[in-house]
Parts: C-alpha cells; structure tokens; sequence
C-alpha cells in the first residue's frame, strides 16, 4: 500500500509524514527526527504508529489480517526447522569446547603477541566481526545486522554501541554456530530502525535499536575458527576482542576485528572458497597485508 505523504501519529513522536518507502521499510518525518519503521509489519501499525486518516489505518489493517495467516504458515515451518537443527548444534558446540579445553594447555606455553588496537586511517576499511547466533539467517535474508539500543533494564552495551563506528565499505565477518557464515561490506553508516519484525520472537530486548544495511556474500564452505584457535589467540589478549583466551567466541554481539587475524580467516576462506578471492575488497585486505610485510 503506498503510504508516501500520509499523515501518522507516533506516541512519542506526535504527528509525522511518510516521506520515503521502500518494499521493507518506511521513512518517517516527525518535527525532531526521521525515523525508520518496518513495513509491511503488523506492529508497526498496531504498536507504534496510527494513520491520521482512518480509512488508510483501516485498509493497512486488512492488508495485515490477510498476512498473518501465511506469516503464521511460514512460522511454522520455521520452527520445525530450527527443532530438528537443535541436536546439531547442540553437538557441534560439545566438540569446539572440548577441543578448545584440549588446546588451552598447549596455547599457555605459546608466546601471545600483543597488537595495537586498529584505528581508522583514511582510505582504508576496518575489519568487525559479527556473532549472530540463531539471527544470523533472518539478518542475512534481511541484509542487515541490528542491534538494540538497550535491554530491558534501560542498560546499554558496548558490542551494541559498536554499530556506530561502522563506515560505508567496512569489511564484516559474520559467525553462527561456530564457522563464519558469510562476509559482508557495509552499505552505509547505521541508522535509527525498529526492530524488525522477524528478529521479534525472542522478545529480549527494547524495540528501539540500530541498523547497518550490508552487502551478504554467504560461503559456500565455511570455516570452522576452530580450525585456527592458535592464530585467534595470539591476537585475543586485548580487551573487547571478538574471542576470549580459551580462543571461544566471547559473549556479544559486534566487535572490532584485528586486520591480521581477519586476513587470516580470508586466506582459509579463499582455499576452500577460490571464488571469494576475486572480489575487490578481499583483494585488497590481502594485498594491504602483503604490503605490510
């Protein structure tokens, strides 16, 4: 339904017009701000937002109760995936932690080298890494990564806060069940968005939250970091690393990811995956690493 010029009212906000409109989201003028909402989403007219005129908010409504019942239709679906997936998972976890504890005598005795926290230099990207957990496929559908502005407790979080330092063409790794999935560049800076709809069944946090849009490049086969606990741990001696000094993912969501532990994971990328190392932006990291040395 095109909604471009409407007038809505938000129950923070007040009255607002819809300036932009894309197939998943629409933009909100408000007399303090332009925020972002999800739409076509259910919530987003029935929780946050009402249209001044009650035939549009009417007719909005309808085009929802005719969504819910295939929405409800592919929720199921999901979810018998996600069960059967469970066991899998559940495995794979047992086994990267038994062979990370089988690792970490090894590692005590192996120099850890330290590394200077990587700063912005004009002209070149930085590297984050990104654990997703069970949103990591939502996300990708979605091309984004979303974080909330804080919990329920009114508390924030610094892998959360972590989204505003990314800048359009950062490099993100992206991690689920222990293998970096997939590799992503940012579209843009992050923004204003309410969470979106299908991030939602968890229910753990405040809707209000930020948004990066990426560019997904999924791994055909990837990797396990277990593969490369050594590596990981020389360069996870600082604080606020994307893993701990067992070589394991630490809790959180978006972290800053060291340049040459992350063109380590590209070059094991590359090997299983010959095709990831013709796209520019691999290139380039791999080459800025050969330059260095």
């Amino acid at each position: 339904m095109q909604l471009i010029g409407e007038n809505v009212r938000h129950k923070i906000y007040g009255v607002g017009t819809v300036i932009e409109q894309s197939s998943t989201m629409i933009t909100v003028h408000f007399s303090s701000k332009d925020t972002k909402f999800p739409y076509p989403s259910p919530d987003t007219f029935k929780k946050f937002l009402t249209a001044e005129n009650p035939d549009v908010q009417a007719a909005i409504l309808d085009e929802y109760a005719r969504a819910e019942e295939e929405a409800a239709r592919k929720r199921a679906e999901e979810e018998a995936r996600k069960k059967a997936e469970e066991e899998r998972r559940a495995e794979e976890k047992r086994k990267a932690d038994e062979e990370a504890r089988a690792q970490l005598g090894r590692s005590r005795s192996t120099e850890r080298k330290s590394y200077v926290k990587q700063e912005r230099v004009p002209g070149k990207r930085m590297t984050f890494f990104v654990f997703q957990g069970s949103m990591y496929e939502e996300e990708c559908r979605g091309g984004y990564i979303w974080a909330p502005v804080a919990n329920k407790e009114g508390l924030t979080q610094h892998h959360w806060d972590r989204l505003l330092d990314v800048r359009p063409g950062d490099v993100i790794f992206h991690g689920f069940d222990g293998y970096i999935q997939a590799i992503s560049t940012a579209r843009g800076e992050c923004y204003d968005c309410i969470q979106p709809e299908e991030l939602r069944s968890e229910d753990l946090w405040e809707p209000e939250g930020r948004r990066v849009d990426c560019e997904y490049i999924q791994i055909h086969h990837p990797i396990k970091t277990a593969l490369v606990q050594d590596d990981i741990l020389r360069f996870s001696n600082v604080k606020y690393s994307p893993f701990n000094k067992y070589g394991t993912g630490n809790q959180g969501y978006l972290f800053e990811l060291n340049k040459e532990l992350a063109r380590i994971f590209l070059r094991e990328t590359v090997k299983r995956n010959p095709l990831i190392g013709d796209i520019d932006y691999v290139q380039e990291l791999l080459t800025e690493g050969d330059d260095a040395t």
